[in-house]
């Protein structure tokens, strides 16, 4: 119960940062090939519930930017249309965000940039837990089967510089999503920047 509680904990607090964190589903396998006997499912429910209260903390601190002195009344109009678009397509939106969730991708990014939009913050929860649940799950199931058959040693240098050169990609990517102009991208179907 303890190792749940720590886990709960540190995925939390790993979710609520913006960027320099590493992956929940790499704290997962670590979990899992420390504890290779624990319930894979209890492990990727609490992991799953962690992530995803964690990065809706992190969604909601971007939209207090959005009402800050720090952004302009055009940039916050252009995301306000893309919440819109959002709205409009929520079936297709919950689909996009389930398939992503599926995915070992860093969700920082996407959180920062919902979070930017102020779009209603459980149309990217709730999919995201759903498909992080089976996703953890399989990081744990792997990572438990081979702790059973291997000894992994993996080079801490080249993690670190992957981890990094990705988070500052990453960064960037949500810079560019707030400064494109998203009305004009909406009645043009041209990619237009906000000047």
């Amino acid at each position: 119960m303890a190792s749940a509680t720590l886990l709960f904990l540190v995925i939390f607090a790993v979710n609520v940062l913006p960027a320099f964190a590493p992956p929940t589903w790499m704290i997962l396998s670590y979990f899992g090939l420390h504890y290779p006997d624990a319930s894979p499912w209890v492990a990727a429910g609490v992991a799953a519930v962690a992530a995803s209260g964690g990065r809706a903390v992190l969604a909601q601190f971007a939209q207090r930017i959005v009402d800050s002195r720090f952004v302009s009344p055009q940039m916050r109009d252009s995301l306000s249309e893309a919440a819109q678009a959002i709205a409009h397509r929520r079936t297709a939106s919950a689909l996009g965000f389930l398939l992503f969730a599926f995915s070992p991708l860093p969700s920082n990014v996407l959180f920062l940039a919902y979070g930017l939009t102020r779009a209603p913050l459980w149309l990217l929860v709730g999919p995201f837990f759903v498909g992080r649940l089976v996703s953890y799950a399989i990081a744990f199931l792997g990572a438990s089967a081979l702790s059973q058959h291997f000894e992994l040693e993996l080079s801490f240098s080249d993690s670190l510089l992957y981890f990094v050169a990705t988070q500052l990609a990453l960064l960037v990517i949500v810079y560019g999503f707030a400064k494109v102009d998203w009305r004009r991208v909406r009645v043009e179907h041209r990619l237009r920047w906000l000047s």
